[in-house]
């Protein structure tokens, strides 16, 4: 994996001992040799030792990682070693709580992307490495639905292709669709395109 790959992506960070998200910050730098990423020590309340899995927004696709964090502070940096990285989805794998607001554009039939005359809302709930679930109205999809979807973070548009694979929590204005992501774009971020 090359610097480039990480360097000034956003990284989510979980303790895995209680699943608690304890960092949401930018990569500063990744070293390859030591298979580790830098971060700001500010971006940790308590700098000590965890294990932890780690969900960063690259350029093509959302990685997901296993490693460690050992504490240590230098220079107001600490370094995140990753250890071993998932992109395939695995019903048992870290989710991570990311609420982002976002739009549905166009349902996939037959392969062919169908624009819709108004846009639906949505809210994601959490994310894998490959899977989002989200909340919408009732009765907006069936398992096995297609549909392109966008929304904002921080830094960047991510647009994906989702096929619902479950649905769960329905009541009557609103469902939770379970969705694997069958293709990623992340366009670049938005202070770059701000700076153009």
């Amino acid at each position: 994996m090359k610097e480039s790959t990480l360097k000034n992506h956003r990284i989510l960070i979980k303790n895995i001992e209680d699943g608690k998200i304890i960092a949401d910050t930018k990569i500063i730098r990744f070293d390859s040799l030591t298979n580790s990423v830098t971060i700001s020590a500010d971006s940790l309340a308590e700098r000590k030792f965890y294990r932890i899995s780690a969900f960063v927004f690259a350029e093509e696709c959302l990685y997901e990682f296993f490693g460690t964090i050992k504490g240590a502070m230098v220079d107001n940096e600490i370094e995140v070693f990753l250890g071993k990285s998932k992109t395939k989805e695995d019903r048992a794998k870290t989710r991570y709580s990311v609420a982002l607001e976002g739009n549905i554009d166009g349902v996939l039939i037959d392969g062919r992307l169908i624009r819709l005359r108004k846009v639906m809302n949505i809210r994601t709930i959490n994310m894998s490495a490959n899977g989002i679930l989200m909340k919408a109205d009732a009765g907006c999809f069936h398992i096995g639905d297609c549909f392109s979807m966008s929304f904002q973070t921080e830094e960047r548009l991510i647009e994906v292709t989702c096929e619902v694979v479950r649905i769960q929590n329905s009541c009557m204005l609103t469902e939770e669709y379970g969705c694997r992501i069958t293709e990623i774009r992340l366009d670049q971020e938005i202070g770059q395109e701000n700076e153009r």
